[in-house]
């Protein structure tokens, strides 16, 4: 099934908005309903007013940017009809995903102090306090965010400014807002009402659990009994929830995705681009940019995969019957359609190597979007293309100096071992490479020092390439080993570097393709509630944007 030739020019048009914000929930295909009343009334607008210079998404950021808009509040008459079209929303939601409706939906409308309530405990305990800490020490010493950035400030003030109707799981509540107006809810409901198909078919809360890191002591290892398939999970719920709110603006042209495969094509060629006029994703360092806006955008990319490739049963309870393990099947998926899995990179218990001088701080995964984003961030325009595909897998432990309190921990204490496996030699070449380049811009750097064979383990085995940096904060070793392996060691002195070489890259255990990759360091940031809290604010900042 075709769309209109007629309709074509103007659902381009409307597409290409999508590719400047398209992890908006509620508001990238709008103007679909106001075609839809077009083609009804089959009547051109008049000259004059065709004529008339349209504003870009750019303009509209730009006047934001100098002052707020007022905002469209929501009437009680309008309360009653919202509420009223619920039982239709969701039958529609139900019957586009195949997932069963098995209860009603509570629901209420609150205002905004309900809920900036509602997230305001997210960051209020000392063990968010702890978690954030030490996410944001590791975030600084691999370089992804700036030394003087406080992440604590920045999701409090970010997730402060304002937030759009939320289903939540814990309570299995729709929580409408009244601060916008009856036809902006709709496909919010839309949206949202899906989140609750999901949670009475597959209980969200416990589905989500079962990939997100376990609350426990950090271990001095990355092996395979720390696996968690958390990468695609949020991507499937989202995912999902984009393509129900996309298929209820083509309602009024008789089309879905799943039925038309020109609409479907031209969503997906629309879907790259950039997503930075809203306010809190322009103030926002690249990894949290991206890995807010992956779920929806790369998302729903794979669901439309998955739709081309099995239909409905295969993109909706098929995915929640076997999620994506990873990013990388997230962003490639082909790889989840074939079964394909990436062993984690293994790295022994390292205790009897680093002694009583330091204790364990963070460990976890470089999944291919934490790669993606270092490429970006650092590269060149064409790195993301040379390295991003080559990523083969990569694992990080990050240990405290013993002798210092928790409390006046900063980057010169923690110590970093990054391992990492590519596809060819180029990918490993071009991100060690990156990588070393991207040394000057988060610490000071005296000399380097080309190691040519002295990069060794047991005497033989030998580097192919290696180079030792010099740095405020220690040396940093960066080496190619054979099978496209990069070894990268932060602040740990030379001895110690040549007892970790022979534990990681001479004793460290095979693993078998079936293993899961331990969590991944962008996707694990999801686990903060204060995260949780700032993807919602990044929602309606777009959403306010494209209502204007």
């Amino acid at each position: 099934m075709k769309i209109e030739r007629r309709l074509l020019p103007q659902l381009l048009v409307l597409l290409s908005m999508s590719s400047v914000l398209w992890v908006s929930r509620a508001a990238c295909l709008q103007s679909l309903a106001d075609i839809a009343r077009q083609n009804r009334d089959e009547k051109a607008k008049p000259a004059a007013d065709s004529a008339q210079p349209q504003k870009s998404l750019a303009d509209v950021a730009a006047e934001r940017r100098q002052g707020k808009q007022a905002e469209v509040k929501l009437t009680e008459k309008d309360a009653k009809e919202l509420l009223a079209e619920m039982d239709q929303i969701i039958d529609f939601a139900s019957h586009d995903t195949g997932l069963a409706r098995r209860s009603p939906v509570k629901h209420r409308i609150v205002g905004q102090a309900d809920v900036k309530q509602f997230w305001s405990t997210a960051l209020a305990g000392s063990e968010e306090t702890r978690r954030l800490a030490r996410s944001e020490l590791v975030l600084k010493k691999f370089g992804f965010v700036p030394r003087d950035f406080t992440m604590k400030k920045y999701l409090v003030e970010s997730a402060g400014t304002s937030i759009a109707g939320f289903y939540d799981s814990s309570t299995k509540t729709m929580n409408l807002v009244d601060w916008v107006g009856l036809e902006a809810q709709r496909p919010i409901m839309a949206h949202e009402l899906t989140h609750a198909l999901q949670d009475q078919n597959f209980d969200l809360m416990a589905w989500q659990r079962r990939g997100m890191p376990a609350d426990r002591a950090t271990p001095m290892r990355v092996d395979a009994a720390e696996a968690q398939e958390s990468g695609g999970r949020k991507a499937v719920i989202e995912g999902q929830a984009m393509v129900v709110y996309i298929d209820f603006l083509l309602k009024p042209l008789g089309r879905s995705l799943a039925d038309s495969p020109t609409a479907m094509d031209l969503v997906k060629n629309r879907l790259i681009g950039t997503y930075d006029d809203s306010l809190v994703i322009h103030n926002a360092p690249l990894l949290f940019k991206d890995s807010m806006v992956f779920p929806y955008r790369e998302g729903l990319m794979f669901e439309l995969e998955l739709l081309k490739a099995g239909g409905v049963n295969l993109a909706f309870p098929g995915a929640f019957a076997r999620p994506p393990l990873d990013t990388h099947q997230v962003l490639e998926p082909k790889a989840y359609l074939e079964s394909e899995r990436v062993p984690p990179v293994i790295i022994p218990d390292l205790k009897a190597v680093l002694g009583d001088r330091y204790e364990p701080y963070d460990t976890g995964s470089m999944g291919q979007l934490d790669v993606r984003v270092m490429s970006q961030q650092f590269g060149t325009e064409n790195d993301m293309f040379t390295i991003t595909p080559g990523w083969k897998g990569g694992s990080y432990i990050a240990v405290k100096r013993t002798a210092v309190r928790n409390e006046n921990v900063s980057t010169a204490d923690i110590a970093l071992l990054y391992v990492s496996r590519w596809k060819n030699a180029e990918a490993a070449e071009r991100f060690a490479e990156v990588y070393r380049k991207s040394l000057g811009k988060r610490v000071s750097v005296s000399n380097e020092d080309d190691l040519g064979g002295a990069a060794c383990a047991a005497g033989k085995h030998c580097a192919l390439r290696a180079r030792r940096v010099n740095t405020s904060e220690g040396p940093i070793f960066i080496e190619i080993w054979p099978n496209h392996t990069v070894f990268i060691a932060h602040s740990f002195d030379d001895a110690t570097v040549a007892r970790l070489r022979e534990a990681v890259l001479l004793r460290a255990p095979e693993v078998k393709a079936g293993a899961a990759t331990p969590p991944e360091l962008s996707q694990s940031l999801r686990s903060l509630p204060g995260v949780q809290a700032l993807q919602q604010a990044v929602e309606r900042e777009i959403l306010r944007r494209l209502m204007q």
